[in-house]
């Protein structure tokens, strides 16, 4: 077999090309890498919507009232262009509205991306939802918004193991930052990103929704199984609990516990919130499986796990689909864990007037 190399310097020039490639990230300093913009522009439309992302953080300018921020769940979950309206009407002025959403589920992107935005607009209150889910491992996504020069600070106290899978996270991105320094990389605003929408969700640019997606697909996220459905008997506003010291029964706090990377970056995202100002909102959206459940279930007690002031609500479950059979409960989703655009219609009417109490008695006043 022959050898890899022809000679010790062929060897030792592939070994110092290695070295200088894992060295990048830490050489590139924050001055030398491109435009924070540049890692919407060029993350593909297939992640989640970046190009909204990329205009309501830098580009827009004006106070937001309230801000829906986090995965797939939060993108699915809450109807913003309906907040928006009856939040305007309340105010008497035109309010903001938006939901900042993407693919895959880690307080690791809310913290980064909330960052971002909280560097350039004011936000009154930040709504969210569990993002505990996929345990101790950084997300999916995070080779391209994490950069070690902006963001190495961000690491301190994770086990070293953390620390080194975010570097390399680092190291993968860097071809993509190297690239920018050269040109303005569109990829989320290709006509190809743009038909993903309605090609795979069956739904319209979130651009034109507020950031929400709004999908009609069924369960199995099959257009086949998609019927326009609105149930007939229907949940109650009245039947939302936020959570109090008198008013503790409705939640239940049955685990398991957040790993210690997803509590990290929740406390530095709630941390965040705090210091900006923004009223900090956790809401829980309602899975299949929890069809008959009596309470609401969450993974944690979050103004404990976060160390921060998190007003919790929901609806309990059994509350929300009451009179339903689970064969319609299901039109309303399109898979066991996001609502399709029944469930957002049905959903947000629901949720929306606690929202907007919480809204009026602790960020108005």
């Amino acid at each position: 077999m022959r050898p890899a190399f022809a000679s010790a310097k062929q060897a030792a020039a592939f070994a110092g090309l290695l070295v200088v490639i894992l060295a990048l990230p830490a050489l590139m300093g924050k001055n030398v890498l491109p435009p924070r913009s540049e890692i919407y522009t060029s993350t593909p439309a297939v992640l989640g919507p970046y190009h909204y992302l990329q205009r309501q953080i830098f580009e827009e300018t004006n106070d937001i009232d309230i801000a829906f921020i986090g995965s797939s769940r939060i993108l699915h979950g809450i109807y913003a262009p309906k907040v928006e309206a009856r939040l305007s009407k309340e105010l008497g002025r035109p309010a903001v509205v938006i939901t900042l959403g993407w693919d895959w589920a880690g307080f690791d992107a809310n913290y980064f991306i909330a960052k971002d935005l909280l560097q350039h607009r004011k936000v009154k209150m930040i709504v969210f939802s569990d993002e505990s889910r996929v345990g101790d491992k950084p997300h999916h996504a995070a080779p391209r918004w994490f950069r070690f020069g902006d963001d190495a600070g961000s690491l301190g106290g994770l086990p070293l193991q953390l620390q080194a899978a975010y570097y390399f996270g680092a190291v993968i991105g860097m071809p993509r930052n190297l690239l920018s320094l050269t040109r303005t990389n569109y990829a989320s605003w290709t006509p190809a990103g743009a038909e993903v929408w309605g090609r795979d969700l069956r739904a319209p640019d979130p651009a034109t929704t507020l950031g929400t997606i709004s999908s009609r697909l069924g369960v199995d996220h099959s257009a086949f199984n998609f019927v326009d459905f609105k149930p007939t008997q229907t949940g109650q506003a009245a039947n939302v609990r936020v959570y109090s010291a008198e008013n503790k029964t409705p939640f239940q706090f049955s685990g398991p516990v957040a790993s210690p990377l997803q509590l990290h970056f929740g406390r530095k995202f709630a941390t965040l919130a705090v210091e900006h100002g923004c009223k900090l909102v956790c809401v829980h959206l309602p899975e299949i499986s929890e069809l008959r459940a009596t309470a609401i279930q969450e993974r944690e007690f979050w103004p404990d796990a976060l160390q921060a002031d998190v007003t919790m609500l929901g609806i309990a479950p059994a509350k929300l689909f009451e009179g339903l059979s689970e064969a319609d409960a299901s039109k309303l989703f399109l898979d066991p864990y996001h609502f399709n655009q029944n469930g957002l219609e049905y959903f947000t009417p629901l949720i929306c007037p606690a929202l907007l109490e919480i809204y009026d008695t602790q960020v108005q006043h």
